[in-house]
């Protein structure tokens, strides 16, 4: 069961050094109108001296200052990453010393891009679980680490960036109809692996260094279905009270473009910033979150749909009704 709560605070971090489409022309064979033609991506945030849990930090702080909740008063932290600096301790746990919070639940999940939804989903339902009044959700990545620069089809797509909100909790339920899925990924069409490690028992390791390794006609397949499916059953559980937005996990316009179509929504209806950012696995819904409203495009009473897709292969969503005052109101 999910607590009632409503989101009171929301921030992003993103890295100083912008990294634009014509910069990856003197790295790889491609051009600007390729990866815009094929992506819709203009530019992403690349970190040099940003690290995962630092941007991460920072978005957290941000949040709960925008909050007015006072640090003694969070009873969670939920964190999604595929790309912490450390395996232990979380991130969440970094991000709860960081923030000199003395004693609270902290945790990190790992869902590929749909992170963020199984966090939020997480963190409300931990919330009623533990009787927790107040708690943070972020997600943080740093996939250009991870990515191989010399290969033309995955370097163009990712960026790094974190974002961040407070939830807290209220008098009705404002985080609804939570739809998390996961089908197994029989052709490996997006894997990660760890660098090999090995004892005084085993065959030296290789020193070999891992990259992303994606089939890209396999994900659009996927993510296509699975957005419009993950969409339709938020509209099923709306029932007579629809969303009227959404922001969909940045992972490729032209998957976006598809489902607009199949569904016969309108462009209006969604909120993209991935010309700027490109990919930023799981923390692109929080980064698109806080930068739709600060612009203004959230405004309060508004009822927005979340919906990610990613490796493993996951796939959720979840319904908002936004009850943050409008931004030129603060």
């Amino acid at each position: 069961m999910l607590a009632p709560v409503e989101i009171v605070g929301i921030a992003n971090c993103v890295p100083e050094r912008v990294v634009t489409n014509f910069d990856l022309e003197a790295l790889v064979d491609t051009s600007d109108e390729w990866i815009t033609k094929r992506t819709g991506i203009k530019t992403r945030r690349i970190a040099v001296e940003e690290t995962a849990f630092g941007m991460a930090a920072e978005a957290a702080a941000k949040a709960l200052k925008m909050s007015g909740v006072d640090k003694t008063a969070i009873g969670l932290i939920v964190a999604s990453t595929l790309t912490g600096e450390k395996l232990t301790p979380s991130m969440a746990s970094s991000v709860q010393k960081a923030l000199d919070i003395r004693q609270c639940a902290a945790m990190d999940i790992s869902a590929g891009c749909t992170g963020f939804i199984y966090a939020l989903a997480t963190a409300a339902s931990l919330m009623d679980t533990l009787n927790v009044d107040n708690a943070i959700v972020l997600s943080s990545e740093t996939l250009s680490k991870y990515v191989d620069w010399t290969d033309r089809s995955t370097c163009v797509l990712f960026g790094d960036g974190a974002g961040a909100l407070v939830l807290k909790r209220s008098t009705g339920a404002h985080i609804l109809y939570p739809v998390l899925n996961a089908a197994p990924d029989e052709d490996d069409v997006i894997v990660i692996k760890k660098e090999a490690r090995t004892t005084p028992f085993g065959s030296p390791a290789d020193g070999k260094k891992e990259y992303i390794h994606m089939k890209g006609s396999e994900v659009f397949t996927y993510a296509v279905g699975v957005m419009e499916e993950t969409l339709r059953t938020l509209a099923e559980q709306c029932g007579d009270k629809p969303y009227t937005k959404i922001i969909p996990h940045q992972a490729n316009e032209k998957i976006i473009d598809y489902v607009m179509r199949t569904m016969h929504l309108n462009r209006e209806q969604f909120f993209l910033n991935i010309s700027e950012y490109a990919n930023t696995s799981s923390a692109t819904i929080p980064i698109a979150l806080a930068d739709a409203y600060n612009a203004g495009w959230l405004k309060t009473g508004d009822r927005v749909a979340l919906v990610g897709f990613g490796s493993g292969l996951t796939s959720g969503g979840v319904v908002i009704d936004w009850t943050m005052p409008n931004k030129k109101e603060n």
